[in-house]
């Protein structure tokens, strides 16, 4: 048993110094939960869990530290509406759309350390993010009829701007970071629909190692 422990301890100790230094570097994996948002206010917006993982690269200067990173992420919302009938006031449409994304999105962030005890460090991050829609997948029922060909490709933006705010905490090489996005542009706006637009919002936990 104690040799076990010299063991490890001899392969952890080099570990831990490369990840006390100036520059860190790592893979990122992690579930998000997201929504979409949109200004019609009758629609019920429901939350969708995702996964996402990539790579993030971290340089600190002394409290202060700049962490680039990319990853792909999975994302999916839906909304619900009973609206009324443009056709027909007195009766309503049962309306449900739900979408599916995969992007890549390549956040630059600024960090703070609020405590570095060595072992363990406490950080507070925010800054701009940019996603590159890789596929889509959008559904639109109508009483329960599909209607999704009333989308046109031309209605999806392939780039989107948005911005993230979170905190987290160094253990050793491990990475924790729980954050919120929100989107700040619109990826969709459907003009057969008067210009219906979404955009999305996503909460994440994200879990690194840091290999130096």
């Amino acid at each position: 048993m104690k040799k076990i422990f010299t063991v490890g301890l001899i392969l952890f100790i080099p570990i831990w110094l490369m990840a006390q230094g100036p520059i860190s570097f790592g893979p990122k994996m992690g579930w998000n939960s997201n929504k979409l948002t949109t200004d019609f206010t009758s629609y019920i917006e429901d939350m969708r869990d995702g996964v996402q993982g990539g790579l993030f690269f971290s340089i600190y200067m002394d409290k202060f530290y700049i962490q680039p990173e990319a990853y792909i992420s999975l994302r999916r919302g839906v909304l619900d509406a009973n609206i009324g009938d443009p056709l027909n006031a007195a009766t309503t449409v049962s309306v449900n759309q739900s979408v599916t994304l995969t992007t890549v999105n390549i956040p630059m962030l600024l960090g703070y350390k609020l405590i570095d005890l060595k072992l363990i460090r406490f950080r507070v991050w925010g800054g701009p993010v940019a996603s590159y829609v890789l596929n889509k997948k959008y559904v639109l029922s109508i009483n329960g009829d599909n209607e999704s060909s009333r989308i046109m490709r031309d209605d999806f933006k392939d780039a989107t701007w948005g911005a993230q705010i979170g905190g987290g905490i160094d253990l050793l090489f491990l990475t924790l970071d729980v954050g919120y996005e929100f989107g700040l542009e619109d990826f969709l706006s459907i003009r057969s629909m008067d210009d219906f637009s979404f955009r999305n919002n996503m909460m994440f936990i994200s879990l690194g190692w840091r290999l130096f």
